[in-house]
């Protein structure tokens, strides 16, 4: 009887295990040492493509006008990210009443989010209830290191047991527009607001347990020599709210050829755990230059990354193409493996 009961329990076992394998077989990782060739299908001119390496797969990939802010609307609820393909600002006033009439500084101190995603970088850092913020967007200019900042929007938030309360007035409108933002689970901590939903955006984040990468536009600071010009970035940002960690390995010098093998025979015992950072701008646009002779950008062919998600994976990536079959840029390629 006790042989029967304990060979009913395995089959069923196995049934459950079967459905869950059809239900979600995404949820298997990827076979160990085998080399995946990738071509993000949309541009990061024009979407945000959130891609998971365990699984080989893009999570989600979202049109970058679907939505404006990133509210988290569970625990503290204090982090606010802007969307980084939007070329926002933020200027922080002394106002508490979002119908004050606010007056900038001739030279005023915008604000970007930093895209290491350092939470005290970030440009709503510190933000109290009802304090009110000046929202910037890049206008044209023929100096793209100097870009003219127009005032769109202002704004303020307000922590509540429901959720988080926005209020906001567009530039030039009387109107005061508010929703509130609802309190979400853990598994999904931020809410996508969008301005033009007028609240919750139609389409929402994923769990930040559910991707490493994000390939997107981005804001960020350039530095060269003693100077630094703020620039519109395009390329690859880890998952910081995931712990999905990184760095550049240095393959030393090598031609185009050797450097493929290099990447090629790169094992887990190449691995230096110390040299991993949180930093979710470590990989970033760099693996790229821009050519003035072919008016192209040239992948650099020595680029090689290890990275590590939140369950401790390794992986290592290299970049290999910018540009599509018809020759648009902006459509990533890269090829990675798991260590």
């Amino acid at each position: 009887m006790k042989t029967k009961i304990k060979n009913a329990i395995i089959a069923a076992a196995l049934i459950i295990s079967v459905s869950a394998c059809n239900e979600d077989e995404t949820k298997f990782l990827i076979p160990k040492g085998e080399e995946n060739e990738v071509q993000i299908e949309n541009s990061i001119y024009t979407h945000q493509t959130y891609y998971d390496l365990s699984t080989n797969s893009v999570i989600v990939s979202v049109d970058v006008n679907e939505w404006d802010f990133s509210v988290e609307t569970t625990g503290s609820m204090q982090s606010i990210k802007l969307n980084p393909a939007k070329g926002y600002r933020v200027f922080k006033t002394t106002s508490t009443n979002i119908t004050d009439e606010i007056i900038l500084p001739e030279v005023p101190e915008w604000n970007f989010d930093d895209p290491s995603y350092d939470p005290s970088k970030m440009a709503f850092y510190g933000w109290k209830d009802n304090e009110v913020f000046v929202i910037g967007k890049k206008m044209g200019s023929p100096n793209p290191t100097m870009p003219s900042i127009g005032v769109y929007a202002k704004v303020s938030f307000l922590k509540t047991s429901d959720g988080v309360k926005m209020q906001w007035m567009f530039e030039g409108e009387t109107d005061i527009h508010h929703c509130t933002l609802s309190v979400s689970g853990e598994n999904h901590p931020f809410t996508w607001f969008s301005f033009e939903a007028e609240g919750a955006a139609n389409i929402q984040p994923p769990s930040p347990n559910d991707y490493d990468l994000i390939f997107s536009s981005y804001t960020g600071e350039i530095f060269d020599g003693t100077q630094s010009f703020i620039f519109d970035l395009h390329g690859t940002l880890t998952n910081r709210a995931g712990n999905v960690r990184s760095y550049r390995y240095n393959p030393g010098d090598a031609t185009d050829e050797e450097y493929i093998e290099i990447f090629k025979n790169l094992t887990a015992s190449d691995v230096e755990s110390s040299k991993f950072k949180i930093d979710a701008n470590i990989i970033g646009y760099n693996w790229k230059t821009f050519s003035r002779i072919t008016m192209s950008y040239e992948i650099d062919k020595s680029n090689m990354y290890f990275a590590t998600d939140g369950d401790g994976n390794i992986f290592k990536i290299r970049f290999t193409n910018y540009y599509n079959g018809d020759g648009e840029k902006g459509y990533i390629s890269f090829t990675y493996a798991l260590l």
